[in-house]
């Protein structure tokens, strides 16, 4: 096709009826089939630029976030999945300069731009990652695995290779560039929440938003940010905000939202480079420390809407110098307890004039006196959500009737205060766990009932292990997420699954040893809780600490011997510790309470492979291929086996097939290497197929091995051996 050499195909075990005839039209079969690859690539590609296209953009994060949730599952969450995938993150660039260049040097001229731009990013990104056109002046990098600090190296080096570019201009002989900003973003580090219960294509799509929010802020701010034209989603709250218009009764509008994951309660310090000399301590105007920011005050989020927020201020640095438009905000960290400093002088509390609560700074100073006076207290968190609009600006109005209605419920006892435009937060002396559960309960109960107000209410009961006063807030907003997610009445009271869940929370951050704090509070609070049980017991199997892995699987089964999540975590620790006999009984235990469990048949056909009963593991493989679940997965096993039978032809039929299931699937490839290498065949595939694996899986030892085989074989000496280097290195 085009007179030019794709590659080669063999078809083995075809039967051609008529020879003679047939073997003629052969090629021109060929023809048709690369006509029709060519056409599927079209239809997923850019014309111009080669590029994948905005449907392939979504469908290939689709299908990243659906193997990541395949971990979220009870089956999944094991100590080592081979097909786990952990994260995956979106690198999007602002080249909307590129829409001036088109005025003023005509359209080809910034479409001849745009494609050199898109040549020199295909050259920057890593091999597994997918570089798109998503929109109008607007490419994206797709990078499977990704997180936060990947997606900032490679947003950083795509930036600074693509302002670098310069095309001269034939007439006018102007050397002609682009400003470029780019915002990145990763799943599931930047979500949240009731995030994680969208559908994955709705889930690809906002992953992509967020990116996008982060590159218009980058694109706004450009040099001033930590990372010049170059922010993340993670970093919004922190380098993204500003002042956006100065509002009567101490507030202001800030344009950080709920979109930028910004929330009730949440603290920002104000900063300014707008200021006087005077100001500056009689510094020169022309010099450089007029060009640093000086610290204004704090605000306190009071309503947080979809792309700004209304914020009260909490301080003013300097009295005389107030908030203006264009100020910096950056976020404080969370309050450990309510506890910021309230001077004692300050004037006499000031209550809500609608409401009757107290106003969040006054709230604070109260319950910071009154926490003292107890031994014992509730401290709860109420979030009013969905609130009807068929009141048009009432909403106010609608918040006083519900701070009634908990007045009516709770009693004089309750003290209580604004957390938010839509959030109270309620004190109740003497409060103790069940009784407190019975009255929210009651009171999510009625304001649905009587006002049609869904809320979410998070309870933190002190005394509660060894939680200080201080950390009741802290506490409180943990109680609150791990409500959001309960049934109605959405009642969490701080307890042994809500410290499951922020536990989780921390895992999925990426922090191993903040998650295994927070599980053995978990196990504290309910040494019964077998989720915490088998949870640490994966964190510590991922640090490599295997014995004590097991031992916290074993302390799940004790507690719960029908527990099918720790047989299978405990076959799988004593399977790579070589246990062989233990392990098929922890496998068959799984499968006698689940005879579908689809990882405990591939895992039992492994044992079996390594005690070189072959016929045995083909029957546990093809138990698991009747489930239908995870094709590559079962194929690759299946391609293994035969290699080990000495049959490499039926293991490439087995390697093809996985890697039409999954083209991306790094172990696929390496194994298809090995063949290549094994059988004496073109080194120079064999290469290719090793690099691809190796640039999908970093860690993968065997991907770096197979590579400097293939290299050693095509006499790449000096980069062979730096590959055994990299291979020693893991």
């Amino acid at each position: 096709m085009n007179n030019k050499f794709y590659g080669q195909f063999v078809a083995r075990g075809v039967t051609i009826r008529a020879p003679k005839t047939l073997v003629a039209i052969l090629p021109a079969v060929a023809t048709l089939a690369l006509e029709k690859i060519q056409g599927i690539k079209s239809s997923i590609t850019n014309a111009k630029n080669g590029l994948f296209n905005r449907d392939y953009l979504h469908h290939a994060a689709n299908r990243e976030l659906r193997m990541i949730r395949e971990g979220f599952h009870l089956s999944g969450e094991t100590a080592g999945s081979e097909e786990y995938r952990a994260s995956v993150g979106v690198v999007l660039l602002d080249l909307s300069g590129l829409r001036s260049v088109a005025m003023d040097f005509g359209h080809l001229f910034a479409e001849d731009l745009a494609v050199q731009f898109a040549d020199a990013l295909s050259s920057v990104t890593p091999e597994q990652a997918f570089v798109c056109n998503s929109g109008d002046y607007e490419y994206a990098i797709l990078i499977p695995t990704g997180t936060s600090s990947s997606c900032r190296k490679i947003a950083v080096e795509a930036v600074n290779t693509l302002r670098a570019i310069q095309k001269v201009h034939d007439v006018t002989e102007h050397r002609v560039g682009v400003d470029v900003a780019a915002g990145y973003a990763a799943f599931p580090q930047d979500f949240e929440g009731a995030q994680f219960d969208l559908d994955s294509d709705e889930q690809s799509r906002l992953l992509i938003r967020k990116a996008r929010i982060s590159s218009n802020v980058a694109k706004r701010l450009g040099k001033t940010l930590t990372t010049p034209h170059v922010l993340g989603f993670n970093r919004l709250l922190h380098e993204g905000g500003a002042v956006r218009e100065v509002l009567p009764l101490n507030r202001v509008v800030v344009d950080v939202g709920g979109s930028m994951g910004a929330r009730e309660g949440q603290r920002f310090s104000v900063w300014s480079c707008n200021y006087s000399s005077s100001q500056a301590g009689g510094t020169p105007s022309n010099s450089l420390i007029k060009r640093h920011p000086l610290y204004k005050g704090e605000l306190v989020l009071m309503e947080v809407r979809e792309a700004d927020s209304i914020a009260e201020i909490m301080h003013m640095g300097d009295p005389t110098w107030s908030f203006e438009p264009t100020d910096a905000i950056k976020l404080l960290p969370e309050e450990k307890g309510i506890s910021s400093a309230v001077d004692n002088n300050d004037t006499a509390e000031q209550f809500d004039s609608l409401t009757g609560l107290y106003k969040h700074r006054d709230f604070i100073a109260r319950f910071t006196k009154e926490r003292e006076k107890t031994d014992s207290f509730a401290l709860a968190l109420v979030r009013l959500s969905r609130m009807p609009h068929d009141n048009g600006g009432a909403g106010e109005q609608i918040l006083a009737e519900a701070t009634q209605l908990c007045r009516d419920l709770l009693g004089n006892d309750m003290i209580g205060g604004r957390y938010g435009i839509n959030s109270l937060i309620c004190f109740y002396p003497e409060g103790k766990p069940e009784f407190v559960q019975v009255l929210f309960n009651e009171l999510c109960v009625r304001l649905l009932a009587t006002l049609g107000i869904e809320a979410s209410v998070g309870v933190f009961c002190y005394p509660y292990l060894d939680y200080r006063k201080g950390d009741a807030l802290e506490c409180c907003l943990k109680a609150l997420e791990y409500a959001m997610l309960l049934p109605e009445p959405r009642v969490g009271i701080l307890d042994s699954l809500a410290l499951n869940i922020s536990a989780d929370k921390f895992y999925s951050k990426n922090d191993p040893f903040g998650a295994i704090e927070e599980y053995k509070r978990a196990l504290l609070a309910d040494e019964d809780n077998t989720l915490a049980w088998n949870s640490l017991g994966v964190c510590y199997a991922g640090l490599g600490r295997k014995e004590e892995a097991r031992k916290h699987f074993e302390g799940a089964l004790a507690r719960d011997e029908d527990d099918v999540m720790a047989l299978y975590n405990l076959g799988h620790i004593s399977q790579t510790l070589g246990h062989f006999v233990d392990a098929r009984q922890y496998y068959d235990d799984c499968l006698s309470r689940d005879d579908k469990h689809f990882f405990s048949l591939i895992r039992l056909g492994q044992v079996s492979e390594q005690e070189k009963d072959f016929a045995k593991a083909r029957e546990f493989f093809e138990r698991a291929r009747a489930l239908d679940e995870n094709k590559p997965l079962v194929e690759r096993n299946f391609a293994r086996l035969c290699l080990k039978e000495e049959n490499p032809v039926k293991a490439r039929e087995h390697l093809h097939q996985a890697l039409l299931y999954n083209p991306q699937d790094a172990v696929a490839l390496e194994l298809m290497a090995r063949i290549y290498l094994d059988g004496g065949e073109d080194p120079e595939i064999a290469e290719v197929l090793a690099r691809q694996a190796a640039a999908l899986r970093p860690d993968f030892k065997g991907a770096w091995l197979q590579l400097a085989r293939a290299l050693e074989a095509c006499g790449k000496k000096q980069e062979a051996h730096q590959a055994l280097v990299k291979a020693g290195e893991l």
